[in-house]
């Protein structure tokens, strides 16, 4: 090939190559680094708390109501109760900067969207019909941790409820929501406080909220009150699996259409049933990968109480919004609780992060829509060995560094 020919070439092959490969840095340029930060800035992940799913279903056996209005007790006869429940957050943004305290301290902030639905269906055995009860919502949930011990959870959940009975209109807006304190003395000791307004009593009432833990979240035990929401000792003897010792609050403040006549009221198109139990039981979870985790709970129903209101009869006789025309306590009963969840992408490293630990337990037992139920503390890491940490590779890391550490 001639000199010519090959001169040729290269600059037809010149005009392929992009004008950035070669001739515009410089000795000592920094510009280089330029296409390398973009690259980097495609992978690098800013959220700890990853989107999560979980599906849950609840069922109570049948018990006998024992009321003091026979009539009524015996047309709607024996009682069960089932919920099937559908829950979801996702971080809409994530903040976080070292605190003035320390090199190891931390302030953060997480931005969370809430969607919940929720099919609920009270079972009376003496009625032809059955009422399927509905409740859907959407929220924003705001999670400040700072000082490497404190954390603010605020939520905030609007939703509508209703009863899909015979298709008639008894829908009705409410609006849930909480604001609490977290403060974790030292790794094994943690105390909260707060008040909410929720309906998982069976009222609508503003109640305050106390209680605290004993034992570190990644630790093989740990003791857990929260009142009024829970009681339970949690036993973890491997990072795959754990059990659980409870007793929890169930129930909530529904609308039921009184198409069947239910209530004797001509005037009311619906009437409100408020109800309230525990249920005590034993809790099984499963982790098989980080991803995904199910669980299997069984144990009693006890202490329920079934309420019937009418807001209007209440209001025309001066009467207290939730003053029963129907009160009952159902026996106790079998029950069966089963779900699973299901997290998604990526997050920042968490390992050892005791704050990080109390936000992710408050925004699990906070589940949307409060429902008492939730996709449970699956993503908090368990006790983790030194020597692995050790030998952590680079890719394991990466993505603790913000882009800004390269500047």
């Amino acid at each position: 090939m001639s000199m010519r020919g090959a001169l040729l070439i290269l600059v037809f092959a010149g005009t392929l190559v992009p004008y950035d490969a070669f001739g515009r840095y410089g000795p000592g340029d920094s510009s280089a680094v330029i296409p390398a930060r973009e690259k980097y800035r495609q992978r690098v992940v800013r959220n700890y708390i990853r989107p999560t799913l979980y599906f849950d279903n609840f069922s109570v056996g049948d018990s006998r109501l024992r009321s003091a209005n026979p009539a009524l007790t015996k047309r709607l006869g024996k009682y069960a109760f089932g919920q099937t429940n559908l829950g979801f957050y996702a971080p809409l943004y994530t903040s976080t900067k070292p605190g003035k305290k320390d090199s190891t301290s931390l302030n953060t902030f997480h931005l969370l969207l809430t969607l919940n639905a929720v099919n609920v269906r009270p079972r009376f055995s003496e009625l032809q019909d059955q009422h399927s009860l509905y409740k859907a919502g959407i929220g924003l949930r705001g999670i400040w941790g700072f000082n490497s011990k404190c954390v603010l959870f605020t939520d905030l959940f609007p939703f509508v409820t209703g009863d899909r009975y015979k298709g008639q209109n008894s829908q009705q807006w409410r609006m849930g929501g909480s604001v609490i304190f977290n403060c974790m003395v030292k790794p094994t000791f943690s105390w909260r406080i707060g008040f909410t307004k929720n309906f998982l009593l069976g009222n609508r009432f503003y109640m305050p909220m106390v209680g605290f833990r004993w034992g570190a979240l990644d630790g093989p035990v740990y003791f857990q009150l929260q009142f009024p929401r829970h009681t339970a000792l949690v036993i973890q003897p491997s990072p795959k699996f754990s059990f659980t010792l409870y007793s929890r609050s169930y129930g909530g403040l529904y609308n039921l259409s009184n198409t069947d006549s239910i209530y004797s009221g001509q005037e009311d198109r619906a009437f409100q049933m408020g109800q309230w139990g525990l249920a005590n039981g034993i809790r099984f979870d499963v982790r098989p990968n980080p991803n995904i985790s199910f669980y299997f709970s069984t144990g009693f129903a006890v202490r329920t109480r079934l309420r019937f209101y009418s807001f209007y009869y209440n209001q025309q006789n001066n009467a207290q919004p939730l003053a029963p025309f129907y009160y009952a306590k159902p026996d106790p009963a079998l029950f069966i609780h089963v779900g699973v969840s299901f997290r998604f992408g990526k997050s920042k490293k968490v390992a050892g992060n005791y704050l990080m630990y109390d936000i992710f337990d408050i925004n699990n037992t906070m589940d949307p829509g409060d429902e008492g139920s939730g996709p449970g503390n699956s993503d908090i890491p368990r006790k983790y060995n030194q020597e692995e940490m050790q030998n952590v590779q680079y890719r394991d890391v990466v993505d603790l560094i913000d882009e800004t550490d390269l500047y």
